[in-house]
């Protein structure tokens, strides 16, 4: 095989069904691709046909492949691929999505001429491939912007004016060598990246995308997107790695600068927390988590981000805290609930319940309790005055509610 001037660098694990797709629209993207490549798959330990997979295309591609014995984390199966990548340019693929050859042409000759520009971020197409439809592009910036090298500030204001996730790009091999990139924990990696890669070169952002994000590949099989999992989780993280670049431009901004930056970080982290309270209720996450995220919204004062009220993730938050919290539920098998209640909510409580559930429209219609049941009283706790409770234990919805603020 001719030395190959890009690597294609394709981290994968037990995925077999989506490789196959994506070595399939290899072979037709770069059907025509004007530089000698190299296709470098990196197996991590797959158990299903990946290697088989593999196998299939190497008549139809210049393929590299490598299986290690186990699964080493995908921090460190990115790192194997970018160090062991042979191409005088890297760029990565996830093993669920594709990439346009002949913009990834384009953007290689456009290297070339510019020789001080050691790395070229793009953002990136969505597409659903199921229903056949382009669903726009994940962040738009309205022209190419250079940064030259150093110019940590510069990075910041273009990240944050952008509202760019540095995640897509096409690198220089001897710039991943100079820099060896990793995966911190505190610190969303894209950002980090970034900064180093400034530090030792002129920095690229381009506006139009070469990379194509699948959302939704199969018609009988969803899968877990690693972007959308991050999304709800890392919000601490993206300022994590923000606040490093801020830290590292803090000797080419005034401290008036610097406080308008930290502003901008603030507003940027809310309305990526603000996305997440939004997906966590979409996958029907733990409301106490969620209600707590929302609520630093609120401290931040971005309230008005919210999908919903407040309101209605404290509701949520309080009935949640109810039907599982371990001492309050411990040894009950009955729930009782006192007062006028939507049917929503009686639905809601019912659903998959496999205790007795009763509803109770006053106290004087309970009856005797026995003490392994739970009861909730939407009224006051003047109204359980003669009642026999039996031992059960008697929680006020007030009392409830008090614990999740709004």
């Amino acid at each position: 095989m001719t030395k190959p001037l890009v690597s294609f660098c394709i981290p994968t694990y037990n995925r077999d069904r989506y490789l196959d797709s994506l070595l399939q629209s290899l072979t037709q993207q770069l059907a025509d691709f004007p530089h000698p490549f190299e296709v470098f798959i990196s197996d991590n330990g797959s158990d299903d046909q990946t290697e088989a997979v593999a196998g299939k295309y190497v008549n139809d591609l210049p393929l590299r492949y490598k299986r290690h014995a186990s699964n080493r984390g995908s921090a460190a199966n990115y790192q194997y691929l970018m160090d062991q990548a042979q191409g005088e340019y890297l760029l990565y693929v996830a093993d669920d999505d594709c990439i346009l050859g002949d913009r990834v042409a384009e953007i290689i000759e456009l290297m070339k001429a510019n020789p001080s520009v050691g790395v070229a971020y793009a953002p990136w197409k969505l597409y659903d491939l199921v229903a056949d439809k382009d669903q726009g592009q994940f962040y738009q910036q309205d022209r190419d912007v250079l940064i030259p090298q150093g110019q940590q500030h510069m990075l910041l204001d273009t990240l944050l004016r952008n509202n760019i996730f540095p995640e897509i790009y096409i690198c220089r091999r001897q710039l991943i060598r100079s820099v060896m990139p990793s995966v911190p924990e505190q610190a969303f990696y894209a950002f980090v990246h970034s900064s180093e890669f400034v530090n030792k070169t002129d920095v690229l952002f381009l506006k139009d995308p070469y990379y194509v994000s699948v959302t939704n590949y199969f018609p009988d099989h969803q899968r877990n997107q690693n972007g959308i999992t991050e999304t709800e989780t890392a919000w601490d993280r993206y300022r994590g790695g923000l606040e490093f670049i801020l830290g590292r431009a803090s000797t080419q901004i005034s401290q008036m600068e610097r406080v308008g930056y930290n502003l901008r970080i603030q507003d940027m982290i809310a309305q990526r927390m603000s996305v997440a309270v939004r997906l966590r209720m979409a996958s029907q996450r733990p409301p106490i988590e969620t209600y707590y995220l929302a609520y630093r919204l609120k401290a931040m004062g971005a309230e008005q981000m919210l999908h919903v009220p407040l309101s209605t993730l404290r509701s949520q938050a309080a009935l949640s805290f109810l039907l599982t919290d371990t001492e309050l539920n411990r040894d009950i098998t009955e729930l009782v609930f006192v007062g006028t209640y939507e049917p929503e909510f009686r639905v809601r409580v019912s659903e998959g319940q496999h205790r007795k559930v009763r509803f109770v429209a006053s106290c004087a219609l309970l009856g005797k309790l026995h003490p392994h049941a739970l009861v909730m009283l939407r009224g006051q706790a003047s109204d359980l005055e003669g009642i026999d409770d039996g031992g059960a234990h008697i929680v006020l919805e007030s009392d409830l509610l008090a614990k999740y603020p709004i």
